[in-house]
C-alpha cells in the first residue's frame, strides 16, 4: 500500500493526495464527498484525541468508491487533502527536455478561470496570455481542447444513430466525457455500463491525434513527443492512467496532466 501511516500520508490514487497530519477535522471533504460527489470514500476514523480522516473500511483512497473528482481539495480549508501535484516533475521535463517536442492542450474552463487566480475581473477571458506564458515556461505547442470536443461530439452523434437504429440497442446513451462520472458508474452503478458512450472523452480524443499523428507530421518517433493537458478536473489525471488510452506500443497518449491550480503554481 501506498501509504505512509506514521505521517498518515496517502499517494494511492493518481489524482488525490491526503495528509492526515494537516488535518484540523473540519469534516467539509467529507460532507463535500457525500453531498457533491454522491460517494463516501473518506470518513472520520477512531474517537476522541484520535480521531481523524481517513479513506473509508481504513485502507487506502484507492480502495474505495473514491472517483478521484476532487471536490474534497475544494473544500479543504487547510490543504490536507489536495490535487497530487506534478509540478516539479513537469518543470524537470521543460528544462531537460533536449530534442523531445513539448506539447499541451488546454480546456476551455482554463482560460477563464486563470483570469481570477491573477487578478483580472471574473470572466475575463485570458487566451492570448495563456498561450504566451505556455510558450514562456517551454512548450512548443499549444493546443485547444475544443477541437477535441468537436471530435466527441461528432462520434457520440453517430453512435446515438447507430443506436437508435439498433432495436436491442441500450438507452439511454450517458455521456463518457466525465472521467468522475465513468469511475462511479463502473464503481457504483456497474450495471449502466452499457449505456455509456463508447467514445473518448475530448483529452481522449485530442491526446490520440497528439500522440499517433503529430510524429508523423514532423518525422519524429512517438517517444520524441511529450503531451502535456491543462485540466479543471483532478479525475483528468486518473483518466491518462487507463490502459485503454495507450499506443499501440504501450505508450500513454497523455503523459501529464496539470490542473488549474498547479499551473498557476
Amino acid at each position: 500500500k501506498e501509504i505512509c501511516s506514521e505521517e498518515g500520508i496517502d499517494e494511492s490514487t493518481h489524482a488525490i493526495r491526503l495528509d492526515t497530519s494537516k488535518c484540523v477535522l473540519s469534516g467539509r471533504c467529507i460532507r463535500a464527498c457525500e453531498e457533491v460527489a454522491g460517494t463516501s470514500a473518506i470518513i472520520f476514523g477512531n474517537r476522541a484525541k484520535h480521531m481523524r480522516i481517513q479513506p473509508t473500511f481504513g485502507g487506502t483512497l484507492q480502495e474505495t468508491s473514491c472517483i478521484k473528482c476532487g471536490q474534497c481539495t475544494l473544500y479543504c480549508p487547510v490543504g490536507a487533502i489536495t490535487e497530487k501535484s506534478q509540478v516539479k516533475e513537469a518543470l524537470d521535463i521543460l528544462a531537460n527536455k533536449g530534442k523531445k517536442v513539448t506539447v499541451v492542450q488546454v480546456a476551455p474552463a482554463v482560460r477563464v478561470a486563470l483570469s481570477e487566480a491573477f487578478g483580472y475581473k471574473e470572466g475575463t477571458v485570458t487566451t492570448g496570455k495563456m498561450v504566451s506564458a505556455l510558450k514562456a515556461l517551454g512548450f512548443d505547442l499549444v493546443y485547444d481542447t475544443n477541437y477535441g470536443a468537436d471530435l466527441t461530439i461528432c462520434e457520440e452523434a453517430g453512435e446515438l444513430v447507430n443506436r437508435l437504429k439498433d432495436p436491442k440497442a441500450v438507452f439511454p446513451m450517458f455521456t463518457s466525457c466525465c472521467p468522475a462520472w465513468v469511475n462511479y458508474v463502473e464503481q457504483s452503478a456497474p450495471d449502466f455500463i452499457p449505456n455509456l458512450s463508447s467514445c473518448r472523452s475530448p483529452q481522449g480524443m485530442l491526446s490520440s491525434l497528439i500522440k499517433n499523428y503529430l510524429p508523423k507530421l514532423l518525422g519524429i518517433k512517438q517517444e520524441e513527443v511529450m503531451n502535456f493537458s491543462i485540466m479543471p478536473c483532478t479525475a483528468k489525471k486518473d483518466e491518462i492512467e487507463r490502459p485503454e488510452l495507450q499506443t499501440k506500443t504501450g505508450l500513454k497518449e497523455t503523459d501529464m496532466v496539470l490542473t488549474v491550480r498547479e499551473l498557476v503554481e
